[in-house]
């Protein structure tokens, strides 16, 4: 058996939590990480230093400003697959770190005009998907620098900008550096080499491309303001193998359906998603990879049983041109004095689930799915523990109660003036069963008294909002899409902070009870607010001085709620 292994602190206290900014994952949430990540380590990395623009000896071309679409499309030719050894370099806490690969695999196009062209030339260049050109003279490949290797966009609103990566080789240079005490030290960094301009391949009788200069390293190179800088991403001494394997894919015309499928993402709580699936010809097919979202997996049904085999091999994923496998595997953990839970997976040949085709539903309580870097050794992208897979139907259901996993108090401080409420949404009734989040929606209380929040807030919202959809975030409500979620709040003026879910599927609407902090807030554990008989047939919003506001606006807000039964409750609330 072939092993590999996750570490995983389970034993967290809730103040660990709390000492991150909230705010950490909206801003990772809003951009795209790995085009962002371009931009910080080309700013930021000392590594890697600035070179004036090469312009000698470099085929001419233009700075384009946007995005060029020919580099993407797939030139004519014939299309192979081939396995990639080498060498690659990533950016690690600010320095080019290498490490050997073996099963990586890189798109090949013997062109129609006898030239080669490559995939994802640089495999780190994350989601570069550009084509290369290799010019071939006998059996020759010789790829020119200063081609564009990858364009990728990096998404900040206003400032969207566009990253262009040029083909360079590169070299290292000593530079002196001066730390805090004052004393000078030498390090490495690396600039684009301007008396390489050809890469060169030999073609072998064996069909394998191999580099002529094993110990030339070259990266996607960054063109800004007149200088060169390289992010870190890069590749040496590769060699491209004939490669036999197709990906795995389900028969054409097959009808994918939504099901439901649940696993324990690291042994602990379980997770829910909705997944394409489909039955042909006694075989079940689904796609789960997060990394290479149209992989198909299989399972044969064998009676009351499904079969799941190893090293199906479902394509190559383009973020870091790795060929990937589904493997299952058994499950074991291990947990230290110290709360540390090691898991370890151990490949197996095959996987058996039980099925009911009644339900469709196909499950194996005990074993785990690894959605593998490579098929030699466990190397895994995805783990998914104790599958379980059933064809989804939607019903009107009650959605599951909230679920209060922390508090903090209103408090006025030196620098702060508010609280915040930490709870859980699931997305499940209150029998279990899976609920769609897209029409889940959840309230929060004070006493009574539905938390208002401002439209200027909520994206596409003319007017505000007391109900918050399952996938919603911004600075006072963190954690959309995810179970746990904090709403933060500024004003004090409450005994009972209270949370509602909403579900709207299956053609009705039902809400859960309201579960208050403290337990046994008011009207705690109905399913209506405030009562089947009385409803909000008025919200005002007033200043201190008693004048009308149209909403929410900064200062202090006097929230003034009538209901339908004659009763009123005002809330003060403060905003930012």
């Amino acid at each position: 058996m072939k092993k590999g292994f996750t570490l995983l602190l389970v034993a967290l206290m809730a103040a660990t939590v709390f000492a991150q900014s909230p705010y950490q994952s909206i801003d990772e949430k809003n951009n795209s990480y790995l085009n962002t990540r371009q931009e910080r380590v080309t700013k930021s990395n000392v590594h890697f230093a600035d070179a004036p623009l090469l312009k000698a000896n470099q085929p001419a071309r233009e700075n384009p400003t946007e995005l060029d679409s020919s580099l993407f499309v797939q030139p004519e030719g014939e299309l192979q697959l081939m396995r990639r050894s080498g060498t690659d370099y990533l950016p690690v806490w600010g320095s080019p770190a290498p490490a050997d690969y073996t099963e990586k695999g890189t798109y090949v196009v013997k062109g129609t005009d006898g030239n080669y062209y490559f995939k994802n030339f640089i495999t780190n260049m994350c989601n570069g998907g550009t084509w290369i050109k290799g010019e071939v003279e006998g059996n020759v490949i010789t790829v020119r620098t200063g081609q564009i290797n990858a364009q990728l966009w990096y998404f900040n609103g206003a400032e969207n900008k566009l990253f262009t990566y040029y083909l360079y080789a590169l070299k290292s240079e000593d530079a002196v550096g001066v730390d805090w005490q004052g004393n000078e030290y030498t390090y490495t960094v690396f600039v684009p080499d301007e008396e390489v301009t050809e890469i060169k391949f030999n073609i072998n009788d064996d069909g394998t491309i191999t580099s002529q200069d094993p110990n030339l390293l070259y990266g996607g190179v960054q063109e800004e303001d007149g200088y060169l800088t390289w992010p870190g991403q890069g590749d040496m001494g590769c060699t491209f193998y004939p490669f036999d394997e197709v990906p795995q894919t389900a028969p054409e015309g097959a009808e994918f359906k939504d099901y439901v499928f649940t696993h324990y993402p690291y042994d602990s709580n379980i997770s829910y998603e909705v997944i394409p699936g489909a039955i042909v010809d006694n075989t079940f097919y689904a796609k789960i990879a997060k990394i290479a979202p149209d992989a198909v997996i299989k399972a044969t049904i064998q009676g009351d049983k499904a079969l799941v085999e190893t090293n199906q091999f479902l394509g190559v994923e383009d973020t870091y041109s790795t060929l990937v496998y589904l493997k299952p595997c058994t499950i074991e953990k291990e947990v230290d004095e110290w709360g540390w839970t090691t898991l370890y997976t151990f490949e197996v040949d095959q996987m058996i689930m039980d099925y009911d085709a009644e339900l469709s539903k196909f499950s194996n309580l005990d074993l785990g799915l690894i959605i593998n870097a490579g098929k030699a050794e466990v190397s895994s992208h995805e783990v998914y523990l104790r599958p379980t897979f059933y064809l989804f139907n939607e019903q009107p259901a009650t959605p599951a109660s909230p679920e209060f996993t922390y508090f903090l108090p209103y408090a006025e401080t030196e620098y702060y003036a508010h609280g915040y409420a930490g709870f859980n949404i699931y997305t499940t009734d209150v029998d279990g069963n899976y609920i769609l989040p897209s029409k889940l929606f959840y309230t929060c209380y004070l006493d009574r008294t539905p938390l208002v929040f401002r439209a200027e807030d909520y994206a596409n919202q003319d007017e505000d909002i007391t109900e918050i959809p399952y996938d919603f975030s911004n600075y006072d409500i963190v954690g959309g899409g995810t179970t746990s979620r904090y709403i933060y709040f500024y004003t004090g003026d409450f005994d009972y902070f209270g949370v509602q879910t909403i579900y709207r599927g299956g053609g009705e609407e039902r809400r859960s009870p309201i579960i208050y902090y403290p337990d046994g807030g008011p009207d705690s554990g109905i399913g209506e607010v405030p009562s089947s008989d009385a409803t909000v047939i008025e919200t005002m919003y007033l200043d201190l001085q008693g004048r009308q506001l149209d909403g929410l606006t900064k200062g202090v807000n006097i929230v003034v709620v009538k209901y339908s039964d004659g009763t009123c409750k005002s809330t003060k609330i403060m905003v930012r």
